[in-house]
């Protein structure tokens, strides 16, 4: 029989792929945030679930093909994963605490979390208006929105997963009117603490590519002025600055300028 991963678990294996750690300890929850889906209820009420290697089931594949095996469970809670033999190597951020990380597409399942993130990132930068989701935008309505963006193929949303948590996200999506087509707007959700790794850049780089796959010749967006080192970071990917907007942007009784950056494909 081929040793084929589900499609579902796909995301998991490419996550322990990335991993340099030799011993990983996952929650049911951080296993879920990765995939972007439920774990089937066999997997929550019996530990032999996650310790069986033999089909029909091609779970296991996900950690098994990358070196790893199961070491330990505690049903409902956490898994612990180890590597034999392993040796650790120089990770690009060597002056970094060394994470684990994956970029992949949104699922329906990760809304919720996706405004948890939303919602944190507007509290760590307090005099920044928000540029991700409108804080008005709850859980049901960006998971309908994904999906409406996926049935059309107007848009898409990638997540990056540190250590098992969503920590960074980017939209982007193509600009309505039919002579625009050829153009797409793009929104970046990096928590604070991550940034470091870079995860933005990649992020970035995982929408460039949609856009390539999907004839887009211009991307673009907004940011507040005062965002200076989100704007740093948009320079670094490649974004030109082309104007700004005076008072575009009324958020808690202040007026903020708009800067306006794009980049051509």
């Amino acid at each position: 029989m081929e040793n084929k991963i589900e499609n579902k678990y796909i995301p998991l294996a490419n996550y322990f792929e990335a991993s340099k750690e030799g011993t990983l300890k996952l929650t049911f929850a951080e296993v879920e945030t990765i995939i972007g889906q439920k774990l089937p209820n066999a997997a929550y009420l019996n530990k032999s679930w996650w310790t069986k290697t033999k089909p029909p089931l091609q779970h296991f594949l996900s950690w098994t093909n990358n070196g790893y095996f199961v070491s330990k469970v505690l049903p409902s809670y956490y898994v612990q994963f180890e590597k034999p033999q392993f040796q650790i190597e120089q990770s690009e951020f060597a002056d970094q605490k060394t994470s684990t990380y994956i970029i992949r597409p949104a699922e329906l399942d990760d809304a919720r979390n996706l405004v948890k993130l939303a919602q944190r990132v507007n509290i760590e930068k307090e005099a920044t208006p928000p540029y991700f989701l409108h804080t008005a935008e709850t859980a049901p309505m960006l998971r309908k929105r994904i999906s409406t963006w996926h049935a059309k193929n107007i848009g898409q949303v990638f997540v990056a997963i540190v250590e098992g948590n969503i920590q960074g996200a980017v939209e982007i999506s193509k600009v309505s009117p039919s002579y625009a087509q050829h153009r797409a707007e793009v929104k970046l959700t990096i928590a604070q603490d991550y940034i470091p790794l870079n995860i933005d850049l990649l992020l970035l780089e995982s929408a460039k590519r949609w856009a390539s796959l999907n004839n887009i010749h211009r991307i673009e967006l907004s940011v507040s002025v005062s965002d200076t080192a989100l704007i740093n970071r948009f320079e670094q990917f490649g974004f030109l600055t082309e104007g700004i907007k005076k008072d575009a942007i009324l958020y808690d009784n202040q007026y903020f300028d708009e800067l306006f950056m794009g980049i051509i494909l």
